[in-house]
């Protein structure tokens, strides 16, 4: 890998807290292409919030509706969750965003992020960002 493809590695890593094989696979391909899918991203998960109809609670919480649907990604349903928690989102808001998968997509879907939620509350979670406690958040 190029020295240009690991550090847009790096730059990724450092916003999102981890990478995906998708960021690995691009930095050896075409790190200029990984720069600019990862500043897409970026912003439109990250950006700021003024000036856009959606805030940064928001977005994570259809992000967690989108994973259980389209994806059935345990770990992107994990990192939207508590995206979504660290920026207001209660337990019970990321529940209901992941059952409204459940319908275009089918209860197993809403099952999968289920197993997941209980992975996360466990502590047995993917991503190594901290779970914000249910009996607190709620």
């Amino acid at each position: 890998m190029t020295p240009e493809g690991k550090d847009e590695l790096d730059k990724i890593r450092s916003v999102r807290g981890y990478t995906l094989p998708v960021h690995d696979y691009l930095a050896e391909l075409d790190p200029q292409m990984l720069r600019r899918y990862g500043d897409l991203a970026s912003y439109t998960l990250f950006g700021p919030e003024d000036g856009r109809p959606m805030d940064l609670k928001t977005r994570f919480l259809v992000l967690v509706g989108v994973t259980t649907a389209v994806k059935g990604d345990g770990e992107g349903v994990e990192w939207a969750a508590i995206r979504a928690m660290q920026n207001g989102a209660t337990w019970k808001e990321v529940y209901e965003a992941a059952f409204m998968a459940a319908l275009p997509a089918g209860i197993p879907a809403f099952e999968a992020s289920c197993h997941t939620f209980n992975k996360m509350k466990s502590g047995n979670g993917r991503v190594d960002l901290e779970v914000p406690d249910e009996s607190v958040n709620t």
